[in-house]
């Protein structure tokens, strides 16, 4: 082996190990079992030259050599005779002790795997959701979800077969100085036979390697446009897409499928090169062992016995490469997104926690552009002032820069220039944690996990609501109704994302969750557009009560869900073009008039 090549493989396993985060105390016990392993594989075998030795030649011979010598010693101090049955009773003890060890190394190698996948989906899920919001939008989440179950089963697979490789290899090791100590010059002759064969399939466990990125990042596609798609099954059937939409799964997939048929021809392709000149070695062996070094016939049985043992494991050595480089590139894919994760997190929160808003919040100067685009300004030096327990709508048409401002205020975004306070004190002096837990958060598209209403309403509380509490909490958000009527009320499971319910209870139900918090202030992104008249009145009484309760900063398209704002702020293209109550700028004849024209004329 080459140096590069043996570097690469060094890589190889260093990169294993670190990315799946194994301890240094599991990989020398495993080594440790693998070593055992291949020592008593490698003397069950020898312990067959003297059985074989005396059935050939009789007791006469048959104590000769390191095998025969350690077997009659054996038997000298249990005080048995030297007959045919406890040569074999003895030689059978170590096949015994094998089974058990053997046991033991795929126990804890089967644990060790399980273990380090833990702790990379573990591990990767944390970078994920501690890094910055911008990584996991520009990554996309169907990718996400990809890498973290796929990319990282087949990254296990991969310190499977790195492990394997090890256990093999010394038992190769152990095999060769078993023969060798049968017939030396031999071994040396099959030794150089079998790495004339495994350079031979050199060239296809490199072009798996190219493959097995081929096919990592054939994964991830596939499972986004499948994801998409099911997501979408109700655009699909309405615009009669289903057909379009089948060829276009059918090609992602056929395009995998292809991708690992040809990393299964490879690997037939190893089977083939390796299997018929491993036959040619082994009668080879025999021509030589019989004709020129007069072997006897108990000791060419035996080398051969063990050559095949040996071949065996050669090519599973060879296969477990070949599968070795179709695997490694989605654990390099998988440490990669991790690593971009981590390195994606800028916004640190400061020292002082964030007890309770006094006077308001103001932005001064805000810009703000997305990535590295500074010539193209989503906010262009915003000036915004915020008074505690007030209204403020922010208004404007679609792409204007809304949602990016209020991203602003709990810092799931950072401004490029300008700067946030929370009563005169930047906001990035402010503990993340309790900044955030301080404000409530309710889009449009209400968030609800696969679990009871009762679990949904308490998440990420951490205290015990009392029964009043989360009565008060449905009962402000008119949500009290519809969850007696179901048949196991709180405890109902509201299905994938909320399916069960409608928008408008699932709409309700996520801003009863935001009531339970009882945060300092709420921010609400267009939380009625997708709702019908009632369930939209019922969003909108809940909202007034708290009104000069709570410091509330309203998203609206509907302007009719904020005449009764303090103030109403209209941007556009990232510029605030008007600011007033409802009648001072319709009065001023500006930008939020035209809107309220549009909705109301058309």
């Amino acid at each position: 082996m080459t140096e590069p090549k043996k570097r690469h493989l060094l890589l190889s396993g260093r990169e294993l190990f670190a990315s799946l985060s194994v301890r240094t105390r599991e990989i020398v016990l495993l080594v440790v079992l693998s070593v055992l392993l291949a020592v008593l594989q490698a003397l069950a075998a020898g312990m067959l030259s003297p059985v074989l030795q005396y059935i050939e030649f009789g007791k006469s011979k048959s104590g000769s050599g390191i095998f025969g010598t350690m077997l009659y010693r054996g038997l000298s101090v249990l005080g048995l005779q030297v007959t045919l049955l406890t040569l074999l009773v003895l030689a059978f003890v170590p096949i015994l002790l094998r089974e058990f060890i053997y046991l033991a190394y795929i126990a804890y190698s089967s644990r060790v795997q399980q273990r380090a996948l833990v702790r990379l989906r573990s591990t990767g899920f944390a970078a994920i959701v501690q890094g910055d919001l911008a990584f996991a939008v520009s990554e996309g989440n169907n990718q996400l979800v990809s890498t973290l179950t796929a990319q990282v089963q087949r990254g296990g697979g991969a310190i499977t077969q790195f492990l394997n490789l090890i256990s093999i290899g010394l038992l190769i090791v152990m095999y060769v100085l078993v023969l060798g100590v049968l017939e030396l010059k031999l071994t040396l002759i099959t030794m150089v036979a079998l790495a004339l064969i495994s350079l031979l399939v050199n060239n296809a466990i490199k072009r798996s390697r190219a493959l097995g990125r081929e096919t990592a990042e054939l994964n991830n596609e596939s499972y986004s446009v499948i994801s998409e798609r099911i997501n979408a099954l109700r655009l699909i059937k309405m615009l009669g897409q289903e057909d379009k939409e089948t060829e276009i799964v059918t090609d992602v997939v056929e395009r995998f499928g292809d991708a690992q048929r040809r990393i299964s021809v490879l690997s037939g392709v190893v089977e083939i090169t390796i299997d018929p000149l491993q036959m040619l070695m082994l009668f080879a062996v025999i021509f030589v062992g019989v004709q020129y070094f007069h072997a006897s016939l108990a000791t060419v049985g035996l080398f051969l016995f063990i050559l095949l043992q040996l071949n065996v494991n050669v090519k599973g050595f060879n296969n477990g490469r070949q599968t070795l480089s179709a695997n490694i590139d989605s654990l390099h894919l998988v440490r990669m997104t991790f690593k971009r994760a981590s390195a994606s997190r800028h916004i640190i929160g400061g020292e002082t926690p964030f007890e309770a808003l006094v006077d308001g919040i103001r932005l001064e100067g805000v810009s703000f552009a997305y990535g590295d685009e500074t010539e193209e300004l989503v906010l262009k030096g915003v000036d915004l002032e915020i008074p505690c327990r007030s209204q403020t709508a922010i208004v404007g048409r679609s792409g204007s820069g809304k949602s990016t401002l209020v991203d602003l205020i709990p810092r799931l975004r950072d401004a490029k220039a300008g700067r946030v306070l929370f009563d005169g004190r930047p906001v990035q002096d402010f503990d993340l944690r309790t900044l955030r837990r301080s404000i409530g958060f309710m889009t449009q598209d209400a968030l609800l996990f696969n679990d009871t209403i009762f679990n949904n309403l308490v998440y990420g509380l951490e205290r015990e609501p009392d029964a009043d509490e989360i009565a008060g909490a449905l009962q402000a958000s008119f949500c009290a109704n519809f969850v007696e009527k179901l048949p196991n009320g709180l405890e109902t499971n509201v299905g994938d994302r909320g399916v069960r319910l409608s928008g408008g209870e699932r709409q309700r139900l996520a801003l009863a969750r935001v009531f339970l918090q009882d945060p300092e202030i709420l921010i609400l992104d267009e939380p009625t557009s997708a709702l019908d008249s009632e369930s939209e009145q019922f969003i909108q009484q809940a909202l007034d009560s708290v009104r000069h309760r709570k410091t509330l900063i309203v998203i609206a398209h509907r302007l009719s869900t904020v005449q009764h704002s303090d103030q109403i702020v209209v941007l556009n293209h990232g510029v605030i073009e008007e600011r007033g109550t409802h009648d001072e700028l319709l009065d001023a004849e500006g930008a939020y008039r035209r809107l309220f024209d549009f909705q109301i004329y058309g």
